[in-house]
């Protein structure tokens, strides 16, 4: 690797929470700014959107702003970081066995928790797709373990895009396409590892 790059298992992460900060931190910003403005610095807002309108608080105007900058996102952050269900998941086995849903704080709706936290907990699969790509692209060549574990990601994505896609009717689809596309893309992400590992079985050893 050139010592002036950056590797992507640095640079996809940090592209990752870019990405975060651009499509809901961001717009949670603006849309709070543009209600305080709206407020006048009275202690209501008055919020007219097509026939919909109703008085905020101007103490709930952030509470607001997430609420509808996450919501519209969660989709689309959940697909970019669709990995990150592992780790949610885990967190959420004592809840799933006490008969409720996936563990999300009381003060946020589950939506509002994914979006801004699946990025988060999709970072170290960025980082191995990262490692697979520095090893393609430069002479690291990595451990088994993670080569083997990109391969079963890989492997599991495709077996999930392809179940899912066959699995389920039209009408099923429809509100599921997110979540189709994302274990694609992950499958083609993951692809990075088992390539890798047969560019490096090929590859002579520096030693050689």
């Amino acid at each position: 690797m050139r010592g002036d790059r950056i590797p992507f298992s640095h640079l996809l992460p940090i592209i990752d929470l870019a990405l975060l900060v651009v499509l809901v931190f961001v717009p949670i910003t603006m849309t709070s700014l543009h209600l305080y403005e709206a407020s006048k610095g009275s202690s209501q807002v008055q919020i007219h959107s097509g026939q919909f309108e109703m008085t905020l608080p101007r103490d709930q105007i952030v509470p607001l702003a997430i609420r509808m900058m996450t919501v519209s996102k969660a989709h689309l952050m959940m697909a970019i970081n669709l990995p990150g269900i592992l780790i949610q998941a885990l967190i959420s086995l004592p809840s799933i066995k006490s008969g409720a849903q996936s563990w999300h704080p009381q003060a946020l709706t589950l939506q509002t928790w994914q979006a801004l936290v699946f990025p988060f907990f999709a970072l170290p699969f960025w980082w191995l797709v990262g490692c697979g790509l520095d090893s393609m692209l430069g002479k690291e060549r990595l451990h088994w373990s993670l080569l083997l574990t990109g391969t079963l990601l890989s492997a599991t994505c495709l077996a999930l895009t392809v179940g899912f896609r066959l699995g389920m009717s039209v009408s099923e689809r429809i509100g599921a396409d997110w979540f189709i596309r994302g274990f694609a893309g992950w499958t083609i992400a993951f692809a990075v590892l088992p390539t890798a590992w047969i560019m490096q079985s090929i590859r002579p050893r520096p030693n050689d």
